[in-house]
C-alpha cells in the first residue's frame, strides 16, 4: 500500500476508527521504549500504574476501569506478579478476593514510566498549539461523558431495533 493510501483511509474513516488507529500507532512506536526502560509493555505498565495509584485495587476493578478482556487482565497481572512488581493480599472477609499492591521495584518502574509517559506525550502533542490542546482536552472530556452515558447506550440500542 503506498504511503499516502493510509493517510487517505485515515481521513475518510469514522472517528472511532481514527482514534483507534492513532492510539495503536502511538503505542506501537512507544512500546519498545517502555520495554527498554521499565521492563514492561505499555499494557503491562498501565495495569502496574493503576495498581500503584490505587493500592488494594481488585481484579474486578481493573476489568471495569480498563474495559480489557478478562483473560488479558489475568495474564497481565500474572506477568507482574511473576516479575515481583506487584503482590497480592487476600481479603480478610473473603479469601477468594484479593487486593493488589506494588512492590518497591514496581513503584520504581512506575516512576520511570511516568517520566517516559510525560516525555512521549509532550513529543506527540508538540504538533498542537496550546489553544488546540485546550480544545482537544475539552472535546475528549465531552465525548467521554457522552459515551459513558445511559442516553448514548439507549440511542445505540434504538439503532439495533430499527436495523
Amino acid at each position: 500500500m503506498p504511503a499516502n493510501s493510509r493517510d487517505i483511509i485515515f481521513q475518510h474513516s469514522a472517528l472511532t476508527h481514527r482514534l483507534d488507529v492513532l492510539a495503536t500507532d502511538a503505542i506501537r512506536v512507544t512500546d519498545p521504549l517502555f520495554v527498554e526502560h521499565t521492563g514492561c509493555t505499555i499494557r503491562e505498565y498501565r495495569v502496574l500504574r493503576m495498581i500503584d495509584e490505587h493500592g488494594g485495587i481488585t481484579f474486578k476493578d481493573i476489568l471495569v476501569i480498563t474495559g480489557l478482556d478478562r483473560s488479558l487482565v489475568s495474564r497481565l497481572i500474572r506477568i507482574l506478579l511473576e516479575r515481583q512488581l506487584i503482590y497480592r493480599v487476600n481479603s480478610e472477609q473473603d479469601a477468594r478476593r484479593f487486593g493488589l499492591f506494588t512492590s518497591e521495584t514496581g513503584r520504581q518502574r512506575c516512576q520511570k514510566g511516568r517520566e517516559l509517559s510525560a516525555a512521549a506525550e509532550n513529543i506527540l502533542l508538540a504538533a498542537l498549539a496550546p489553544q488546540e490542546m485546550v480544545a482537544l482536552n475539552s472535546m475528549l472530556e465531552k465525548l467521554f461523558v457522552r459515551v459513558s452515558s445511559a442516553n448514548y447506550a439507549e440511542q445505540l440500542q434504538a439503532l439495533s431495533v430499527r436495523a
